[in-house]
């Protein structure tokens, strides 16, 4: 059965990518239409026992058309769900706070369902049932709101914008699979919350109860390193996790380890499949075991907030859990896995282009595909060379099938993945293990204690392995992005590789040497097509992009020179009180980037250089860009004016 499920579930994957793609506008009808007179023979055909030749040779033709479609009609029904033409005017809006807000910068920000929509002056109330970002910032006055805690807002709502040029990264795109359609900004005293003390959404107690965790770990007093660790290794909170933190286990190649997958459900579920192992004695102990690990992830799941990614991976677990109870034909993980991915996809179809979704499917299938493959390659009789090797065999599957996802979306490789991850696993377990008991044991005297320090020296263990791999010389391949086309060559490969092995033909090898040319191929026509380094002038500051690695310029002055191009980042008051000799001459300026700080005029500035361009930031006052416009057109300069989060590209 895993295996039509497997195509089926394929087959509305590819329904929901070619119509996102490919045909974004169409109309839902019409397509529901289309699957409706498709289904119909198919529906005669069974229910009726309706048999003819030609509909017994097409059925399976049929069915996997339907799923396609269907694909189609889950797509463009969820992007129905959720766009939305937000009107550029300050209205009162009403909703309910969906996430723990999260502190950037100066504001907090949090999804918000956006209820309703109250206009100024107007008696009727609009139903939005719309997801935002609002970005608040919180006074003295007002208390920090929780999930499931309503809030009032006074702001305007616009779409997400994406600067894709100059960041390389779509971030309204990202935002709108999420199901977000809009972001606000709300000033201080533009926005009230109500305390909620009783959600009553599954989701918002969920998240309440991670929150409690989360305090109750801050109380155990211990690293700061350590607790961010524990917190996103346990409950999956990863605010305190720093940057160089992040940096550190993504060069190790175990960043996996800090964002909750199917490794930490695994993991769970062999602690305590150890746990329950005497019920193996009792009659009918074997079920009631597998039950018993299926309740404690699925509470497990609700302590860590019901994020997708656990419940994704405890759901998997518990169908191949169940399943290995009453089926014994050894298909059980790729039943699950198929079975998960298709009920993900009928839930929400935008999870396709979620990438830990497409990372952790892959991974497992290539673990499912690869391991025992793998694993054979070394055969010992003793216990210890067996675990090591089996353990390098599942992270060395993991990473053959996400590698094409992870060259594509991130361009680096850990290169000592294998030996970090050998570290990673038992420590994992350890910190796993230790974590729970603390949370029972926590209230009791000098036992908890020794517990929680006992957390805390193996979690410190774990940091410092993971710097001492980050430093070792060559640690991290980076910059080398694949394209859309070089990524489908490495799955055609890996197709190829496997049936290589599998078949045991070495003809195969030739088509393998055939692919990995092509992906040479490409890579140097992409060498010879890059633009090569450009000025970018965005977010107050002038950036450096080469390829996709970008760096910021700073000078104390603002004034720059690159590659004979001299810009002047007008960022704040330096310029204003300025005076020139009057036998000074005139410094040349290609282009002045007015950005927000900059209280001078143009006039000064001409006094100062010789401006040819102006480059106006859509940051600024609407009233201060009709003055510098006025400016620039009386001086005879010529003026850029960019979108607020736009940018403008200098090509060096």
């Amino acid at each position: 059965m895993s295996y039509p499920l497997f195509r089926l579930t394929v087959f509305m994957a590819a329904g929901i990518f070619f119509f996102d793609k490919f045909l974004p506008e169409m109309s839902l009808w019409p397509l529901v239409s289309i699957l409706c007179v498709i289904l119909f023979p198919l529906f005669l055909g069974t229910v009726m026992k309706f048999r003819k030749e030609w509909l017994n040779c097409s059925f399976g033709f049929f069915v996997s058309v339907s799923f396609f479609l269907l694909g189609g009609v889950l797509v463009i029904q969820k992007k129905g769900n959720i766009e939305y033409e937000w009107l550029d005017k300050d209205f009162c809006y009403y909703g309910v706070v969906e996430t723990t807000p999260e502190v950037h910068g100066k504001t907090l920000c949090s999804e918000i369902l956006i209820k309703n929509c109250i206009p100024q002056g107007y008696d009727t109330i609009y139903s939005v049932d719309r997801n935002i970002l609002l970005y608040f910032i919180p006074d003295s006055a007002s208390f920090i709101p929780r999930c499931g805690d309503e809030i009032v807002f006074y702001s305007s709502i616009s779409k997400p914008l994406s600067d894709t040029e100059f960041m390389g990264f779509d971030y309204s795109r990202y935002l709108f699979t999420k199901g977000i359609s809009g972001t606000a900004l709300a000033f201080s005293g533009d926005w009230s919350c109500i305390k909620i003390d009783n959600p009553h959404s599954v989701k918002h107690i969920a998240l309440r109860c991670k929150e409690a965790v989360a305090e109750l770990f801050k109380s155990w007093k211990l690293g700061d390193e350590e607790l961010a660790v524990v917190s996103a290794l346990t409950i999956g909170d990863k605010s305190e996790l720093t940057p160089e933190l992040k940096a550190v286990y993504s060069a190790a190649g175990t960043s996996h380890v800090l964002a909750l997958s199917g490794l930490h459900v695994g993991i769970l579920s062999g602690i305590l499949y150890f746990l329950l192992c005497p019920l193996r004695r009792v009659k009918g102990g074997r079920i009631f075991r597998s039950l018993a690990v299926v309740s404690v992830l699925w509470i497990f799941a609700f302590i860590s907030g019901l994020s997708p990614s656990v419940v994704r991976a405890v759901t998997m677990c518990s169908l191949y859990l169940v399943a290995s109870v009453f089926v014994e034909n050894g298909f059980c993980g790729f039943f699950s896995l198929s079975f998960t991915a298709f009920l993900m996809l009928i839930y929400n179809p935008m999870y396709l282009f979620d990438i830990s979704f497409q990372l952790s499917f892959i991974a497992v299938l290539s673990i499912i595909l690869f391991y025992p493959i793998i694993s054979e390659w070394v055969k010992s009789e003793r216990k210890s060379v067996r675990y090591i090797w089996n353990a390098m065999s599942v992270s060395l599957a993991a990473q053959l099938g996400t590698l094409p996802f992870v060259l594509y979306y991130f361009g680096t490789f850990p290169t000592y993945f294998l030996m970090a991850n050998l570290i990673v696993g038992p420590l994992a377990v350890a910190i796993l293990s230790f974590s729970l008991l603390s949370l029972l044991l926590s209230s009791v005297p000098v036992v908890g204690d020794v517990s929680v320090w006992l957390l805390d020296v193996v979690t410190n263990i774990l940091n410092a392995s993971m710097r001492f791999v980050h430093g070792m010389q060559g640690a991290q391949i980076t910059s080398v992005y694949f394209n859309e086309l070089q990524s489908l060559l490495a799955f055609i490969l890996l197709c190829i590789l496997y049936l290589c092995f599998k078949k045991h033909r070495p003809a195969y090898i030739m088509q393998v040497i055939s692919i990995l040319c092509l992906i040479f191929i490409v890579e140097i026509y992409k060498i010879r097509q890059d633009e090569g380094p450009a000025l970018f002038l965005t977010r107050s500051d002038l950036y450096v992009r080469n390829g996709k690695d970008i760096d910021t310029v700073n000078s104390e002055n603002g004034l720059h020179e690159i590659n004979g191009i001299k810009v002047g980042v007008m960022k704040s008051a330096y310029w204003k009180n300025v005076r020139l000799k009057e036998n000074t001459k005139l410094a040349t300026l290609d282009y002045v980037y007015i950005c927000k700080g900059f209280s001078g005029n143009i006039t000064g500035l001409s006094g100062l250089f010789n401006i040819r361009n102006v480059v106006i930031d859509g940051t600024l006052s609407e009233r201060y860009r009709v003055f510098l416009r006025n400016e620039c057109e009386r001086l005879n300069i010529r003026y850029i004016e960019k979108s607020s989060q736009g940018s403008y590209r200098i090509l060096l």
